[in-house]
């Protein structure tokens, strides 16, 4: 896969995302504090790649894929091993993608859910042992693009970015992550350019981490 800047697409950064299946994101207008948001384990991927750099302060490494380039990755608490972690290791790796939690036209109620989804964050399915949530973040803006044979919404970036990463500038055109979630797949096809949408994602997540030398 090409190499390209993240203010042009954040997609190519998330790599490859799996199949959807079911996903518990609800169309509207149910307020966020009463879902059960989690991250399907139908959307772990397993992957070997070399440590690139690491960030001990946000449990973030930079791991190298063969085939997908660079991708930042937050170790969950469940990867116990992250102070073992050094540069240029090869591990094996079981993480989770971008996954889309909400796509949906920008109104007061879709903004307040947005707000209080990433207030939540969101947990692993079947993983009882897992204390720190998955992060969640957001992005608004004016859709310029709805490309439905690969699920993605490009968007004029009002506000928002993902954690840790410098955010695009306002009036940047952003693609974003491949929606993979029946519902977020749904409200993608009722999007048209020039309607203002929120979205909200989760980061991308290491579950176990393996040093094979």
């Amino acid at each position: 896969m090409s190499q390209t800047n993240r203010r042009t697409t954040l997609k190519l950064l998330g790599g490859a995302a799996l199949t959807a299946t079911a996903l518990p994101v609800l169309s509207l207008p149910a307020a966020a504090q009463q879902e059960d948001l989690y991250v399907a384990t139908a959307y772990q991927n397993f992957k070997r790649g070399t440590i690139h750099s690491l960030a001990p302060a946000t449990r973030g490494f930079v791991i190298i894929w063969e085939d997908l380039g660079r991708v930042k990755l937050k170790a969950a608490d469940l990867v116990t091993n992250y102070g073992s972690l050094k540069d240029g290791q090869v591990v094996d790796v079981q993480w989770f993608d971008y996954v889309d939690f909400l796509i949906a036209k920008k109104t007061p109620a879709t903004s307040a859910r947005g707000k209080a989804m990433m207030a939540q964050g969101a947990r692993i399915e079947g993983i009882p042992g897992a204390q720190e949530k998955i992060r969640l973040w957001s992005m608004d803006g004016i859709c310029t693009r709805v490309d439905l044979a690969t699920s993605s919404v490009f968007l004029i970036n009002a506000s928002g970015g993902e954690p840790d990463k410098p955010s695009p500038d306002s009036g940047e055109v952003i693609q974003m992550p491949q929606i993979v979630s029946p519902a977020g797949k749904a409200a993608l096809a009722t999007l048209k350019p020039g309607d203002q949408i929120t979205t909200v994602f989760s980061v991308q997540t290491a579950l176990k981490a393996t040093i094979i030398r």
